[in-house]
Parts: structure tokens; C-alpha cells; sequence
């Protein structure tokens, strides 16, 4: 399953029960994205709302499981549309949260953006918030990512500043009791009446309260913003962050930068822009951390 599903696509018997739960659907608009399975926004006779589905036995329904997770356990008032429900029917998992799309847009991360403050105030909140439920850890999801990424590591152009990046790395460090998104950027966070929304906890898990920080900082560059500029902000989002383990953020974001160039090289082709983005801003990154070790 390599494509985008429609409402349409789905056993008329999952369609029935997810119309017990929200009326009869009026209108159903398929959301084009990077993963296959529905994501649509249904709107309904009683509640409007988004679903997403998936074949329950598919290999890429992992991502879902772990957006369901996160949907469980995110507190009320997080920066994150509310989970409504989920369900396993006929073989099909289904996940219904609430529609925040209409009228928003993603956010701007640029240098006179007024979303700049509010992103930073949200990503500073999610840092600061603990998870004491078990749930998929952040040392496994990066642990593939680099499994990915290190295959570039070969490559002589690439050496620096990986390879120094990563000296003296444990990445069982990563582990803690936050819950992290584990993908925070333009394409995940959406912005309404001056309300932020992080949306897709596809690649959510329990890790490092510094992580979601230390992955904006290149999102941050590619915007424009100077290294030294991104310390100042992060700062400004959580004062720990000037405690951060330097050497783990430093190694996190060669991970991070390798598999971005694994992906702009070998991914599929609606994820190799965004990985190139990432690609370029990373080393500036890694740069100006390993000068201030």
C-alpha cells in the first residue's frame, strides 16, 4: 500500500460503525500525505472530525499505534488536537480526533513570524510534561533511524561533522519519561486563531525531555535563523535548556542529520525536499555545538 486511501476505500461495515459514533457523513476530504492508509476530514450530520485508518495487520501501522498511544496519554491542555476516539473493526485500526484544519494553516518559523513566540511557547510546555505510562521508547525509534542513516556515514563527504559528532554517543541516553513527538516542524504544526496544534504523533514516544528541542533547532535553520540565534530561542522555550547534555544533543542531531540524508537520497520521492532542507541545516547545527564543547 504505497497511496493515500479514500473514505470510499474503506469495508462498508468499518464505514457504518464510524458513522454510529458520528452521524451520517455529509462530506469526506482525503488529506494528501506520507504515509499510506486514510487521513481524511469527515465532516458529519453530528461531529466533524478527523480519521485516520489503516488495515490493523499492515506493516506500516505501527506509526498509527504509536499516534494512538500518544492520543491516550497527551494531557487535555496540550498544544494538540484532542483525541476522540479508536477502534479495531473488521481488521481495520481507526483513529478519530478532533478536526482543528478548517481555517488553520501551518505555522511560519521565520524571523518576523508571529507564530515564532507561540511555537516556542508550546514546544517549551511539551518538555516539561512526564509521561509515567510504558509506551514505545525514544532509544528504539532513533536506534532505527540511525540504522538508516550510518549507511551515509561511508560516504567521504559526509565524514564531517558526523563522524566527530558522534564520538563518546551513548544512545541509550536518549531514554527518559517525556513524551516526545519526535518530529516538530512547519508540516506538523498548524496554527489557529493564535492557538498551536502539533499534529501527526506518528513518530511519538518516552525519551529525553530535551529531544523535541534539540530536533526543532534544525527546522529552526532551515527558516533562516543563525545557529546562535537558535541556543537564544530554545532558551528563551525552556531555561533547562542550557542544561541539555551537550554531547547527546550533538549526537542526537547527527542521527538525526544522516538518516535525513539517507532519506533525501533513498526515500520516497514526497519526503526527499523536506529531507534535503534538514540536510543542509544540520551541519550548521553540528558545527557551532561541537565549537562550544
Amino acid at each position: 500500500m504505497n497511496d493515500r486511501l479514500d473514505w470510499e476505500h474503506l469495508p462498508q461495515s468499518v464505514r457504518d460503525v464510524i458513522e454510529d459514533k458520528t452521524g451520517t457523513v455529509i462530506k469526506a476530504e482525503t488529506v494528501i500525505g506520507r504515509r499510506p492508509g486514510l487521513a481524511a476530514h469527515l465532516y458529519a450530520a453530528q461531529d466533524d472530525v478527523f480519521i485516520k485508518a489503516i488495515p490493523a495487520d499492515s506493516p506500516a501501522a505501527e506509526p498509527y499505534r504509536r499516534e494512538q498511544w500518544a492520543g491516550w496519554h497527551l494531557p487535555v491542555e496540550a498544544p494538540a488536537p484532542r483525541s476522540l476516539w479508536s477502534l479495531e473493526i473488521d481488521g481495520w485500526l481507526v483513529l478519530a480526533s478532533e478536526l482543528v484544519n478548517d481555517h488553520a494553516r501551518h505555522v511560519d518559523l521565520r524571523h518576523d513570524s508571529e507564530d515564532l513566540s507561540l511555537v516556542l511557547d508550546a514546544v517549551g510546555w511539551l518538555a516539561a510534561q512526564h509521561c509515567a505510562i510504558p509506551g514505545p521508547s525514544a532509544v528504539e525509534h532513533f536506534s532505527s533511524l540511525y540504522a538508516k542513516g550510518r549507511l551515509m556515514l561511508d560516504q567521504p563527504h559526509v565524514r564531517n561533522p558526523y563522524l566527530p559528532a558522534l564520538e563518546g554517543f551513548n544512545i541509550d541516553r536518549l531514554g527518559g519519561s517525556t513524551l516526545i513527538h519526535g518530529d516538530l516542524g512547519p508540516r506538523t504544526l498548524l496554527t489557529k486563531d493564535t492557538v498551536i496544534y502539533a499534529i501527526d504523533w506518528s513518530t511519538a514516544s518516552l525519551g529525553a525531555w530535551w529531544i523535541d528541542l534539540a530536533l526543532l533547532a534544525p527546522q529552526l535553520i532551515a527558516e533562516g535563523h543563525s545557529p546562535q540565534q537558535v541556543d537564544e530561542l530554545l532558551s528563551a522555550a525552556a531555561p533547562a535548556w542550557a542544561n541539555a547534555p551537550a554531547r547527546d544533543v550533538i549526537g542526537l542531531t547527527a542521527i538525526c542529520g544522516s538518516h535525513h540524508l539517507y532519506q533525501a537520497e533513498h526515500g520516497p520521492d514526497n519526503r526527499r525536499d523536506d529531507a534535503l532542507r534538514l540536510a543542509h541545516a544540520c551541519p550548521a547545527w553540528l558545527t557551532h555545538r561541537l565549537a562550544r564543547l
